[in-house]
């Protein structure tokens, strides 16, 4: 219950006060600070943000506050809000977005740019998808799944829906997992070539994705390394099974 609580938005102390007042009902400070071993000072600051959310109620009696949880209802609620919110983010983002094109300085040809974080991974990512360009990857499998979750799922189903092409270089060790690609060509290499980083070639960009505890990717544009590593890519792939 509570990592479902945490999906939608809380972080792991909201949910855990806010399901603890779900089970007590209407108490004080003290009686979560005694249920939940969280210390009271902090126990008010995430009450607050709570009752900002919607989540948490307060009635005074005898000049002590007594919180309760609001009616689970309020979750859906809450995560319709958000969406009309997001929706709006998102027709102002489309209005914005022509202007600030105009403002961008364009790249050069050749450059390096890198990126750090989640985040910084999300915007290769992004990048990948709106090239439209065929996709060439090789290098450390499954990582990616585990840095990003869900994020990485839905941009292999942008991939699809795009209906970009790619073709992937797993080691020999993979091949007992299923993959539902429908877009993906798949061949295999000797697990003792498998790389602790992952490359993706495409259009005239490379991509180093280490994916590390603190993942980063190395961003190279340009055609002639581009065109190094097609070279490499096609040379593996002829002699991948």
């Amino acid at each position: 219950m509570k990592e479902k609580l945490k999906s939608i938005g809380l972080t792991s102390i909201e949910a855990d006060i806010y399901l603890t007042l779900l089970q007590l009902g209407k108490c004080n400070v003290g009686k979560i600070a005694k249920e939940t071993k969280i210390n009271r000072t902090y126990i008010y600051d995430i009450l607050s943000k709570l009752i900002d959310k919607g989540f948490v109620s307060y009635a005074i009696h005898n000049n002590i506050k007594y919180y309760a949880s609001a009616d689970p209802q309020k979750i859906l609620s809450y995560m319709q809000e958000k969406q009309t919110k997001l929706l709006q983010d998102i027709r102002t983002a489309n209005e914005i977005i022509p202007n600030l094109m105009k403002l961008a300085v364009k790249k050069n040809d050749d450059s390096v740019e890198i990126y750090e974080g989640k985040e910084g991974l999300k915007t290769i990512l992004d990048d990948i998808v709106n090239s439209k360009q065929g996709i060439m990857t090789y290098g450390s499998e499954g990582n990616f799944t585990n840095v990003l979750q869900y994020y990485f799922k839905h941009y292999l189903k942008r991939l699809e829906d795009n209906s970009i092409s790619m073709r992937v270089i797993f080691s020999e060790d993979n091949k007992k997992k299923i993959l539902k690609w429908k877009f993906a060509k798949v061949r295999y290499i000797p697990k003792e070539y498998k790389t602790p980083t992952e490359t993706t070639i495409y259009g005239n960009n490379v991509v180093i994705f280490l994916l590390s505890r603190k993942p980063k990717a190395i961003l190279i544009r340009g055609e002639i390394a581009s065109r190094s590593y097609k070279k490499y890519f096609e040379f593996m792939w002829r002699n991948a099974i």
